[in-house]
C-alpha cells in the first residue's frame, strides 16, 4: 500500500477551500493507495480559518500559522507533518485540478 499526501496551502480562500477539500477527497485513486490531506492555512483573515476549524475528518489534518509566513513555509509544514510515501501540492484557489492526482500515482507505480 502507498500513500499520498496532499498538502492544500491556502491564505484567505474562504470561498474555495470547502470545495478544493471536496474535490480532492472525491478522487479515486486506487485500491493500491491511501491518502492524507494536510491543509496549512498562511494566517488567513477571511473567514477561511473558520472553515477549517469546522472540519471533522480522520482524512484532514489542519494546521494554522500563526502569522503570515508565505508559501514556502506553509510547503515546510506540510512536508513536516506527511506521513506518505508522496507529496502533492494543491493551491486553495482551484488553480491545480485535483482530478490530475490519480495521473500523478499511476506514474509512480
Amino acid at each position: 500500500m502507498r500513500k499520498l499526501s496532499v498538502v492544500i496551502c491556502c491564505y484567505n480562500e474562504r470561498k474555495t477551500i470547502a470545495d478544493v477539500i471536496k474535490r480532492t477527497q472525491s478522487v479515486e485513486l486506487g485500491p493500491e493507495w491511501s491518502r492524507e490531506i494536510l491543509v496549512i492555512d498562511n494566517f488567513s483573515t477571511d473567514g477561511t480559518r473558520e472553515i477549517l476549524q469546522q472540519i471533522d475528518d480522520p482524512e484532514i489534518s489542519t494546521f494554522f500559522h500563526e502569522r503570515n509566513m508565505g508559501k514556502g513555509m506553509s510547503i515546510r509544514t506540510g512536508i513536516t507533518h506527511m506521513t506518505g510515501d508522496y507529496m502533492i501540492i494543491q493551491d486553495a484557489d482551484s488553480e491545480y485540478d485535483p482530478a490530475e492526482h490519480v495521473k500523478f500515482c499511476r506514474k509512480v507505480e
